[in-house]
C-alpha cells in the first residue's frame, strides 16, 4: 500500500489521539515515525504504533507526563521522562545539550525513565543541523536479542550508536546503525511479509543458524548476530556492550540487576547525548566546509562494477526520502491492514469509509 507523507501523519496522530495521547505529543511522534518511514527506516515508523498503543494500555508508556531536567551542570545534564514517549525525551534532550553545547563548547546528557526513543540517527542529526558534532548510543533495558561475542542466548540489546556532523552546503553526513548485524525491527518487516532473512542475520533459541524470522520470535527467543557476524561479531560485541556502559550504567540503572531480582526494568531505552562545538576550535565555518571537502573526496572514489555511486552514510536515506515523498511510502499490506483494524476498533474517521479488516495480525515483537 503506497500512502503519501502528509496522509501517514494525520492517520497515526488520529490513532494516537483516540487513545488518549495529547494531540501536541501525537504529532510529535507520528512525525518521528513518519520520518523513519521516508528514510527507508522502516523497522522505526509506523509498524512501530500497535507496540506503542499496548505500552499505553499496560502502563509502560504515560501520555502526558512531564519530561524535566532533574540535575545538571552547565555541559551536563540528567532528563527524566517519566515514563512517556522516547521521543519527546529526545526532543527534549536535543533542546537542552544543543544550548548547553553552544554555551559551553561541549555538552551531554543521559535520561531516565524513556520508552523506546525511536530512530537513534534523529537526534545526532538534530544537533548536526544546529552546526555540532555529535554522537549518541542508546541501549535497551533487557537481556537480548544480541548474544554476546561467544554466547549463545540474548544479553544486550541491538544497541545503536550514531555519529553526525554538518556539512557545508549540504545535509549532514550521518552514521545510525545498530551494533547487531541488522535491526531487530527489520526482522519484523521480514516476518509480516511472510519472507526469510538473508543468512547470517538470526539464530533459534538453541544457537542454530536459521533465516525463518519466527525461529527468532519463538520460545526460546533466537538472538541476532553482533556485527561483524560470525567471525568479526567481537567488534559489533564490544561495541553494543559499551552502548550500555554509556547509556544505562551512566545514567546508574540496570535491567540486570532487575531481571536478578525477577522486577520489570525501570525503562525501555538508555540515551546517551553529546555534542561538541567546532567554534571552540576552528569554527562551525571552517568545520562544516572540512566535512565537505572531504566529503567530496570520499566520493570521488571510482565505484566499483555494478555500483552507481559512492554513497555518504546518510545518502541512502536522504535519496529514500527523496523518492517516498514523491511516490508515497509502501507499507507491508500485513502492516497496513493492521493499522487499519487498529484504528476502525478507535472509530478513526479516516478508516471509516475503508473496508472491514478482520487482520489477526498481532505486530511481532521481541
Amino acid at each position: 500500500m503506497l500512502v503519501k507523507k502528509e496522509n501517514l501523519f494525520l492517520y497515526g496522530v488520529e490513532i494516537f489521539e483516540k487513545a488518549g495521547v495529547p494531540s501536541t505529543e501525537a504529532k510529535v511522534v507520528m512525525e518521528e515515525l513518519v520520518k523513519s518511514n521516508l528514510y527507508g527506516v522502516d523497522s522505526h515508523g509506523v509498524i512501530r504504533i500497535p507496540q506503542y498503543l499496548e505500552e499505553i494500555e499496560n502502563g509502560a508508556i504515560v501520555p502526558g507526563a512531564p519530561i524535566e531536567v532533574i540535575r545538571e551542570t552547565p555541559s551536563t545534564a540528567i532528563i527524566d521522562g517519566n515514563h512517556n514517549f522516547g521521543q519527546l525525551v529526545g526532543k527534549k534532550m536535543v533542546a537542552v545539550i544543543s544550548e548547553k553545547a553552544i554555551n559551553s563548547n561541549v555538552a551531554c546528557g543521559i535520561c531516565l525513565h524513556s520508552y523506546h526513543v525511536g530512530r537513534l540517527g534523529a537526534w545526532t542529526e538534530y544537533l548536526a543541523e544546529q552546526g555540532l558534532l555529535a554522537f549518541a548510543a542508546t541501549a535497551a533495558y533487557h537481556s537480548g536479542p544480541m548474544a554476546p561475542w561467544g554466547a549463545s542466548e540474548g544479553r544486550l540489546g541491538t544497541n545503536p550508536i550514531s555519529f553526525a556532523a554538518p556539512r557545508k552546503n549540504a545535509r549532514p553526513i550521518l552514521m545510525d546503525f545498530a551494533t547487531t548485524v541488522v535491526a531487530e525491527g527489520k526482522i519484523r518487516n521480514y516476518a509480516q511479509q511472510n519472507k526469510s532473512v538473508p543468512e547470517g542475520w538470526i539464530r533459534d533459541g538453541y544457537g542454530r543458524d536459521t533465516t525463518n524470522p519466527m525461529d527468532f520470535y519463538n520460545e526460546p527467543r533466537g538472538t541476532i548476530l553482533p556485527i561483524g557476524g560470525k567471525t568479526g561479531g567481537v567488534k559489533g560485541s564490544a561495541l553494543g556492550i559499551m552502548a550500555d556502559i554509556f547509556s544505562i550504567a551512566l545514567a546508574n540503572t540496570d535491567y540486570w540487576t532487575c531481571l536478578k531480582k525477577d522486577e520489570l526494568p525501570e525503562a525501555e531505552n538508555g540515551l546517551f547525548l553529546f555534542a561538541v562545538n567546532p567554534d571552540a576550535f576552528f569554527g562551525v565555518e571552517a568545520f562544516t566546509e572540512q566535512c565537505a571537502n572531504h566529503g567530496a573526496y570520499i566520493k570521488s572514489a571510482k565505484p566499483a562494477p555494478g555500483v552507481k555511486e559512492v554513497l555518504l552514510p546518510g545518502e541512502f536515506e536522504y535519496n529514500n526520502e527523496k523518492q517516498r515523498l514523491e511516490n508515497g511510502i509502501e507499507i507491508p499490506d500485513a502492516t497496513w491492514n493492521g493499522l487499519v483494524k487498529i484504528a476502525q476498533s478507535l472509530n478513526c474517521e479516516w478508516s471509516a469509509s475503508l473496508e472491514r479488516t478482520t487482520s489477526d495480525n498481532h505486530f511481532l515483537r521481541y
